[in-house]
């Protein structure tokens, strides 16, 4: 609904300069900005009030129960008078965003201050309140770590908090309301989606390790099957260069390149100074030898 609200007063001209606006987008745009001032308050309590519950639920010691009591109660007062505040800033409540009525308003550059300031305060002692109770368990120093690292989460919160304040504090200086105020409502926003995410993180534990667990298991998967697949792309590329290896030395088994009808013993000769001839070479040329000693002896 927050976020709903914020965008209903951009789309009526919210974030634009008000001297670009009419007096009934002036009028709407502030109305709606109004009502994110109160549903800002609800949500930054609820994510308050959610953390200290699941504390609550998690420790059991009565002391600690205690002090889980105390800062809801707190929390929750602190809430309820913000609110009022917010709602009855100006008399008639009508005043807060169209100024053509007459009416009267608190400072309310003071009590955005205020209640900056004690937002910050609840903030950390909701972060710090189970941080004991965590020291406490019977675990090894990794775990404890990493249980408190959990609740240190929200330590953002307070972060996008600090921001906020350093918004509120610049935009004090302009008088332009729907355009020097944005900075603020952005981390307004920020501050309270990372508030929902952090009071979720310790439920949401398992879900997040399976699913990264999952993650992690598909890419092996797709590594292995791309292996697979250039080691057959090499094997493949293998066989064909030994084929083709083997047809060349088919036609060509010694290497030589002899002239077409060149006599045997010139490709014997060839051979010889090639280093690549064979015993039934040299027998050829013995028989040939044989054969014409044989003939001169027949002549004489």
């Amino acid at each position: 609904m927050l976020s709903v609200s914020l965008q209903l007063a951009v789309v009526h001209g919210y974030g634009e300069h008000k001297a670009d606006l009419t007096t009934p987008q002036l009028h709407k745009a502030l109305f709606w900005f109004f009502i994110e001032q109160i549903q800002y308050k609800m949500v930054i309590c609820l994510n308050k009030v959610s953390v200290v519950l699941l504390s609550k639920r998690i420790f059991i010691p009565k002391v600690f129960q205690m002090k889980c009591w105390v800062v809801l109660g707190l929390t929750i007062s602190w809430t309820i008078a913000s609110v009022a505040a917010t709602i009855w800033q100006c008399t008639p409540i009508k005043g807060a965003w169209n100024s053509s009525v007459p009416h009267t308003c608190i400072d309310t550059s003071m009590f955005w201050m205020a209640y900056a300031v004690s937002n910050i305060l609840t903030d950390a002692i909701v972060i710090v309140l189970p941080i004991p109770e965590v020291l406490k368990l019977n675990l090894n120093q990794r775990n404890k770590i990493m249980l408190c690292s959990v609740f240190l989460l929200g330590g953002f919160v307070v972060l996008c908090s600090i921001m906020r304040i350093i918004a509120v504090i610049h935009d004090d200086k302009g008088k332009d309301i729907t355009w020097d105020f944005v900075p603020r409502n952005i981390w307004s926003l920020v501050e309270t989606n990372v508030g929902i995410i952090c009071a979720c993180l310790p439920v949401l534990k398992t879900p997040i390790l399976r699913g990264l667990s999952a993650i992690l298991r598909t890419a092996e998967a797709n590594r292995r099957d791309h292996g697979s697949a250039y080691e057959l792309r090499n094997t493949s590329e293998q066989q064909r260069r030994s084929k083709s290896g083997h047809k060349k030395m088919s036609k060509d088994p010694w290497g030589v390149a002899a002239e077409d009808g060149a006599s045997d013993e010139v490709q014997i000769i060839a051979r010889e100074g090639s280093g690549t001839a064979r015993y039934d070479d040299l027998d050829f040329r013995s028989q040939k030898a044989h054969s014409s000693t044989r003939a001169d002896v027949d002549r004489v």
